[in-house]
């Protein structure tokens, strides 16, 4: 019987097993009172719903975040899309450490699917790699839109708290916003697109290419070579950018984009 189960969780079970356990945990959790603005009363249905599309950093949501959730709500809210964008082995891993414990060959396993790695060998440090990386991202985005944001909203907290959640969302291309107005009130602002445009980036290049990245200009041998996994990863995702941009002008010239200056036309498309 413990063969049977052992081998009905494979690592691939456990990981799909974990995030759909996590999407009900945190749809709980909104579901809470405490989680709701004043005199708003969230259904089960759509607070499950924003929580798989948090935790799926899909975006979707059919609820206004801003005027439906506390800030407690908007917390947790927050814990799902980080738990989503970074991922739960990497959370997980990090926990782990931070508690003294050792990780074992079964939890390595799981690691190595959920990273699509071959080997065994460097896997913590991968994690940790991932983390820190992500989270050094985020800290600096949200400090410089937090502190270019008090151009925009009344108190230091609020224009910081915008910031950090924006920071967070852009990088983990989890789409959702606390403003309530998505970018609409930055639509003339690029430095505000520029830098959620370098976030959103960021996230969805991967964290082998930023940890590559930040290898090369940390190592001093100038013969370092970019892996055959970053070089396809970088020109695919350029080649997508450009036939989707290319794609979408045709389409939108005589339409959308009709009157909009080029730059115009092309940060409606980047954001």
């Amino acid at each position: 019987m413990k063969l049977g189960l052992t081998k009905f969780l494979s690592p691939f079970r456990v990981i799909v097993i974990s995030y759909i356990l996590a999407m009900f945990l945190f749809s709980l959790l909104l579901y809470l009172p405490i989680s709701s603005q004043p005199g708003i009363t969230v259904s089960y249905s759509e607070a499950l719903f924003t929580s798989v599309s948090a935790v799926s950093v899909t975006g979707l949501t059919v609820v206004n975040v801003s005027e439906t959730y506390s800030g407690i709500g908007i917390f947790f809210l927050a814990l799902a899309i980080q738990l989503g964008g970074i991922g739960i082995m990497t959370l997980g891993t990090f926990v782990w450490i931070a508690f003294g414990r050792k990780i074992v060959l079964s939890q390595r396993m799981l690691i190595m699917v959920d990273q699509n790695q071959i080997a065994f060998s460097g896997l913590v440090s991968l994690m940790k790699g991932i983390l820190f990386t992500a989270l050094a991202i985020e800290l600096v985005g949200a400090i410089v839109l937090g502190t270019y944001y008090m151009n925009y909203f009344d108190t230091v907290a609020e224009a910081y708290y915008q910031g950090a959640f924006g920071a967070l969302s852009a990088f983990t291309n989890a789409g959702f916003d606390v403003t309530g107005q998505s970018l609409i009130p930055f639509a003339d602002d690029y430095f505000v697109q520029m830098v959620n445009i370098l976030l959103i980036f960021a996230g969805a290049i991967g964290f082998p290419v930023i940890i590559e990245l930040k290898e090369y200009f940390k190592s001093k041998d100038r013969t370092f070579r970019f892996s055959l996994f970053t070089k396809i990863a970088v020109s695919t995702y350029f080649i997508v950018f450009a036939i989707g941009f290319v794609g979408l002008w045709f389409l939108e010239r005589n339409a959308f984009y009709e009157g909009l200056s080029w730059h115009q036309q092309l940060f409606f498309f980047l954001v």
